[in-house]
């Protein structure tokens, strides 16, 4: 090889050479720019939209639980509606004892009075205790709605704190009566326990308490439940207790299932004077 081509292909080699070091550095900064594209980009201030919001002030979810019960108590007073119980004691076995049945249709006059009409309703079979006319009255009454909202004097509401159920926020209120429930007026029935509210509508979702007072009798710890059974409002879907009550001389396994549906709403009100409500004898 002659001295000029050997120049030359050293000339070459060195432009080779020089080119591939240029081409290096913007490879790796192409490769550094796919990544940086491909990486999820933060989001400004989703730190702060993920976070719950406070809840308001105790006196305004109060308030506004109050507002949002009458509205549905003016409500379901234009419906009428079905009502299944059962009552039944259980023996040690889990065997069914006795049972007592009471199926009716319910309307409300123009003043919140309820009209019961019974349509199913057998001879009980319970032996182990007497259903009375307070179980009756618990039952249309403080185990339907809870508290009633329409003597709110009677009652002291308490908020109780946010919590979550079934993925909702949910405001729980204590509910107390104001005077000590007399055992000697037993007619005059106050609901004692807790309300969960939805934290959007403030309408209630769950009711969990007893009615007082006791006198000689037991009552047990009951549940009620509010679905959105017809149009936005939510009225009482069911109600369950399932307890042993303690009487002087005997224990007895107590159970309730109620439910209720077939809302429909009432065109007309009923005015009536007086409403009695005596149950058979048991």
């Amino acid at each position: 090889m002659s001295r000029n081509m050997h120049r030359l292909v050293q000339l070459l080699g060195t432009l080779f050479f020089v080119i591939s070091c240029l081409q290096t550095p913007l490879a790796q900064q192409r490769a550094i720019a796919s990544l940086t594209v491909s990486e999820p980009q933060p989001v400004v201030g989703r730190s702060v939209m993920d976070e719950e919001p406070p809840p308001p002030p105790p006196q305004l979810i109060l308030a506004a639980f109050v507002r949002t019960e009458v509205k549905a108590r003016e409500a379901l007073n234009q419906h009428t509606f079905k009502r299944d119980v059962l009552l039944q004691t259980i023996g040690p076995d889990g065997e069914v004892t006795g049972e007592y049945i009471r199926n009716s249709q319910f309307l409300f006059d123009d003043k919140g009075n309820r009209i019961e009409r019974v349509l199913y309703h057998p001879h009980s079979t319970i032996q182990q205790m007497r259903i009375t006319k307070e179980d009756i009255q618990d039952l249309a009454g403080a185990q339907l709605l809870g508290i009633d909202i329409t003597e709110t004097s009677k009652y002291r509401l308490t908020y109780a704190g946010q919590e979550i159920s079934d993925s909702r926020a949910i405001f729980a209120i204590d509910v107390t009566p104001i005077q000590t429930p007399n055992p000697h007026r037993m007619k005059e029935r106050f609901f004692v326990g807790r309300v969960w509210v939805d934290a959007d509508s403030f309408q209630v979702v769950r009711v969990k308490g007893i009615v007082e007072p006791h006198g000689k009798q037991r009552f047990p710890v009951f549940e009620t439940w509010r679905e959105a059974v017809t149009g936005p409002l939510f009225f009482p879907s069911r109600t369950e207790a399932d307890e042993t009550l303690r009487f002087p001389d005997i224990d007895v396994h107590y159970r309730i299932k109620v439910r209720y549906y077939a809302y429909q709403r009432f065109a007309s009100k009923v005015t009536i004077a007086e409403i009695t409500d005596t149950p058979p004898a048991n």
